[in-house]
């Protein structure tokens, strides 16, 4: 299920990746806690998931993620929920992560300098009253790593169009997906990657999917700023009709 539903967590994630520099933090922690809303203000579905994201999250130190929760009960179905209605909240590890809320109510979680780059974060949070609320922060180092983000393949009018790549996603935990045309939820394959950025070479280990190429080869890649070209034999595999394209990816 989880990962049949990333893709549209995506939109999520990205609009509560905002910074927001007018939250009022609190260093004591004493005014945080308390949620503005409770009880029926707070609308609450037993048939269905309630999440802030279904993509988790990557961030670095000192990055900050608005926890803004959502209703769901399938793929492409989500439904706002307000966002003062969070209540107390935690994090596993606790250090990792420092949590304020703005005048609107909504709470934001700031990641820290004790986060463990590679590692997760687990955040929880009580939701009106009625329940808890789950979600994961990946945490990266961008110089260390510095392919975290979504890519996509400058092909057009180079490759033909169904070689093109169109999504290519590295997460701060080490995972990565393919797919070629994007359709809803849908992923070609995906598994864990390793980045050397002193050689450039870049190692994919393709692990499930639902169309995985024979021909994946590690190899090296340049990468300058933004942009990023296989070198010497590095591929993210052909389609199912043979087709390749070699055009450089741009980040998202």
């Amino acid at each position: 299920m989880k990962n049949s539903l990333m893709i549209l967590a995506g939109v999520l994630v990205c609009a509560s990746c905002e910074t927001h520099p007018d939250s009022n933090v609190d260093a004591s922690g004493s005014d945080i806690v308390a949620a503005p809303l409770s009880g029926e203000a707070c609308p609450y579905n037993e048939n269905g998931a309630h999440l802030f994201w279904l993509d988790y999250p990557s961030l670095e130190a000192g990055g900050m993620v608005g926890l803004s929760p959502y209703f769901s009960t399938h793929p492409g179905h989500f439904e706002p929920l307000p966002n003062a209605c969070i209540g107390e909240m935690t994090a596993l590890p606790e250090e990792a992560i420092e949590f304020s809320r703005d005048e609107t109510g909504t709470v934001y979680a700031t990641i820290t300098a004790e986060a463990e780059p590679g590692k997760s974060v687990m955040i929880t949070t009580d939701y009106g009253g009625h329940d808890n609320i789950t979600g994961l922060v990946k945490i990266y180092d961008a110089d260390a790593n510095p392919l975290v983000g979504r890519w996509s393949q400058k092909g057009d009018g180079i490759c033909d169009p169904a070689s093109v790549i169109r999504e290519l996603v590295f997460e701060g935990d080490g995972s990565f997906s393919v797919t070629w045309m994007p359709f809803e939820s849908y992923k070609d394959y995906w598994g864990e990657y390793a980045y050397d950025a002193d050689t450039g070479i870049l190692t994919l280990t393709p692990e499930r999917g639902n169309y995985i190429p024979e021909d994946v080869s590690p190899g090296p890649i340049a990468l300058e700023g933004d942009v990023f070209a296989q070198q010497d034999g590095m591929s993210f595999g052909s389609t199912r009709d043979g087709k390749i394209c070699s055009a450089p990816f741009e980040r998202r």
